[in-house]
């Protein structure tokens, strides 16, 4: 399989695996009501801080081990998945569930959805990004077709449709992948942990800070605001959803091919990285500007005018996050993890300095404010790490290729 193949692939796969997720919310915000879609949302956040902590850490070491031999230690996922579900039991019983079972489920679809996850970055570490093309695929036609019954007029509630997405979508990618995995394909958890001790211990504190902003937000909401304030963030979180397509594609596929990269190319690589894809969500945030209200309305039903009060902010916060991919990839590719987990401490402090300041208030358009300050502050603490980083790569580089010469 071509490198460009290989890329295209991989980008596809990434994005039937957002789509699936995007198409999800918007079906259950189509048939739920506000506070109920508000709390789907809460589920919906936990369930991805728990993906995101996977990908940003066993993923990523998946990811850049290519070639290793080692196949990815599903029991691993399976035993964080435990976890996050655990966590999401305890949150429902403290915090509230909304007394919706669709909660619970989504709680649940940890247990299945986080070692198909896993298996697909091996897949297309392997170069076998078609397996988990396949994969995807037939979870984004079961979501795709509970969206069509929804437009079709089809009476489902929120807990049948969850279910359905969990089990017929979930459980089909799982299946695949289980299936497509090569004889012999079975390695101890345990010793592929004591593998990589050192770069977890560092790596997984800063996934955990990295992907622990959004469910400190929807927490915090749900306990001093209202799950309509939390079904307004999802919401316009949903809307968004191609934007987060493109940042799902970093940790799978281009970090592995910017690793690949020497010298100053690298930097320029990851700059180019950061413009396009700030320039594509400012973008697609003007197509959302245009959109008449009764079509935003069938995309999101009663959910969609609350969401759009507040899609400047979560806009602008994406384009600060889209811009401060770049450093982030690039000092992933140079395995800084001990740097990337100092500036992700700031940012949770951060986070909560503005929380503080903002929540108290009880509007919404303040607490998204104080959300893009941190993730500015944050944005600016990456940038600057890039180039002592990059600088210091050029120095060493003109050493050595000066004793070369002499």
């Amino acid at each position: 399989m071509t490198r460009f193949r290989r890329l295209g692939l991989g980008v596809i796969d990434q994005g039937l695996s957002s789509l699936s997720n995007v198409l999800f919310l918007v079906a259950a915000a189509r048939v739920a009501g506000v506070d109920e879609f508000g709390t789907v949302s809460f589920a919906y956040a936990l369930f991805a801080f728990g993906m995101a902590v996977q990908r940003s850490s066993l993923g990523l070491l998946v990811s850049l081990a290519a070639g290793g031999g080692r196949p990815p230690p599903v029991v691993l996922s399976v035993g964080w998945a435990a976890a996050v579900a655990a966590l999401g039991v305890v949150l429902g019983v403290t915090i509230g569930d909304g007394g919706s079972l669709a909660y619970y489920v989504l709680v649940g679809a940890c247990l299945v959805v986080y070692p198909q996850d896993l298996l697909r970055y091996g897949a297309i570490a392997e170069r076998r990004a078609d397996r988990a093309v396949v994969s995807d695929g037939a979870w984004f036609a079961v979501t795709l077709g509970l969206l069509v019954a929804t437009v079709a007029g089809l009476e489902v509630d929120v807990t049948t449709m969850t279910l359905t997405w969990v089990l017929g979508g979930g459980g089909a990618a799982l299946v695949v992948m289980l299936a497509s995995r090569r004889s012999g394909e079975r390695s101890s958890g345990s010793r592929w942990l004591r593998d990589h001790a050192g770069e977890l211990r560092v790596l997984g504190p800063d996934a955990l800070l990295a992907c622990l902003a959004p469910l400190v937000l929807a927490a915090v909401m749900t306990s001093y605001m209202t799950l309509g304030d939390v079904a307004a963030v999802r919401g316009a979180g949903t809307l968004l959803g191609p934007a987060a397509v493109l940042f799902s594609a970093l940790p799978a596929v281009m970090v592995p091919e910017l690793v690949r990269v020497l010298g100053d190319d690298r930097a320029r690589l990851a700059a180019a990285q950061a413009a396009v894809m700030s320039v594509l969500v400012l973008a697609w945030a003007v197509c959302l500007a245009l959109v008449p209200q009764s079509i935003g309305e069938q995309v999101l039903g009663e959910t969609w005018m609350v969401s759009r009060a507040i899609l400047p902010w979560v806009v602008l916060e994406q384009v600060v996050w889209a811009l401060a991919s770049g450093p982030i990839s690039l000092l992933s590719s140079y395995r800084r993890w001990r740097m990337l987990l100092a500036i992700r401490t700031g940012y949770l402090v951060a986070v909560a300095c503005a929380l503080t300041l903002t929540v108290g208030s009880g509007n919404l358009v303040w607490v998204m404010a104080g959300m893009v300050a941190a993730a500015t502050a944050n944005g600016v603490a990456l940038l600057l790490a890039s180039r002592r980083l990059t600088r210091g790569a050029t120095s060493a580089a003109a050493t050595t290729g000066s004793r070369s010469t002499d």
